[in-house]
């Protein structure tokens, strides 16, 4: 069983320095992550407010009625399936 070197003023041992690396990095990076989650999830709540009635939900995209009659779509456009050819307007 080999003794450690004393510490010297202002020096932590093992245990303490993880633990403040943890402290200072980690678990502000955490949090922050953890916001942006609850943000992001608060953004997709208010943006189905809009819309008075959801018409179809798929796995990658949502349509619903809107209250001033129109309709909202949003979701992937992985396969670039939005805009359809000859339609004018903004597309998410």
């Amino acid at each position: 069983f080999a003794m450690s070197a004393p510490l010297g003023p202002g020096e932590l041992p093992l245990g303490e320095l993880a633990y403040e690396a943890l402290r200072l990095a980690f678990i502000p990076w955490q949090r922050e992550r953890r916001l942006k989650k609850e943000r992001e999830q608060r953004e997709r709540v208010n943006a189905a407010r809009f819309s008075s009635r959801v018409l179809i939900a798929g796995t990658f995209h949502s349509l619903a009625l809107r209250i001033d009659g129109g309709i909202a779509c949003w979701g992937s456009n992985r396969y670039g399936q939005a805009p359809p050819d000859g339609v004018d307007g903004d597309f998410v």
